[in-house]
């Protein structure tokens, strides 16, 4: 079954990797994708920096047990999607980079499976990054707010992570936020803003930190 699994997957790895990059980088196969991920976006660039490899980025094989392995995987770039290193986005998950936008996933970042980052301004994410299932990420509100004189109010923000984050199942992280290095952040918290101290425990909603941690390891 994982013979055919990757067997399928070379028509569409082929085409994706053609799609978004020069025909160099394409000829390596840097983005391995499985074959029903649905691929949506013209005008939009995938940037891959550092050394090229082989199925260094591997979109819709991984599953969890939690998961539904129905769900549809979705890349979706009209904005910027930045490769700095190794990822891998599992089944079900949405990456969604809007027009305008920019999202930067650095080093070793995984998703477990059926979660979703939605950038419609600039998300960046550091090296070490592990989201657990079920997660949204979000910059934006999508819809905007006006004031009595017609003014937005609820204008899109960045979303910036260090190094070494773990995102527990469940998670929601809202336009605004600032994570710093090595932090766990706990099942189904809500995390908003940048009151948050590196090498901690994050949970709650909203998300505060509540216990100083030397490290993790998954």
């Amino acid at each position: 079954m994982k013979f055919l699994k990757i067997l399928f997957a070379i028509p569409k790895t082929i085409y994706v990797n053609l799609r978004f990059l020069s025909v160099k980088e394409a000829f390596k196969l840097p983005i391995w994708v499985t074959w029903n991920t649905k691929i949506e976006g013209y005008g939009g660039a995938v940037t891959l920096m550092g050394k090229i490899r082989p199925f260094m980025i591997r979109i819709g094989f991984h599953n969890c047990d939690e998961c539904n392995s129905n769900d549809k995987t979705l890349l979706k770039v009209l904005g910027q999607l930045v490769f700095d290193g190794e990822a891998h986005i599992g089944c079900g998950s949405k990456i969604i980079v809007n027009k305008g936008a920019q999202l930067e996933l650095g080093d070793n970042f995984a998703i477990s499976a059926s979660s979703t980052i939605s950038c419609y301004k600039h998300i960046k994410f550091g090296r070490d990054i592990q989201f657990s299932w079920d997660c949204l990420v979000m910059d934006s509100d999508t819809h905007a707010i006006l004031d009595e004189q017609g003014n937005r109010m609820n204008p899109d923000k960045d979303i910036v992570f260090g190094n070494n984050v773990w995102i527990g199942n469940g998670c929601l992280i809202l336009k605004g936020s600032t994570v710093p290095d090595v932090c766990v952040i706990g099942a189904k918290s809500i995390v908003s803003g940048s009151n948050f101290v590196g090498h901690s425990i994050i949970v709650g909603s909203p998300a505060k930190s509540v216990k100083r941690i030397g490290d993790f390891k998954i």
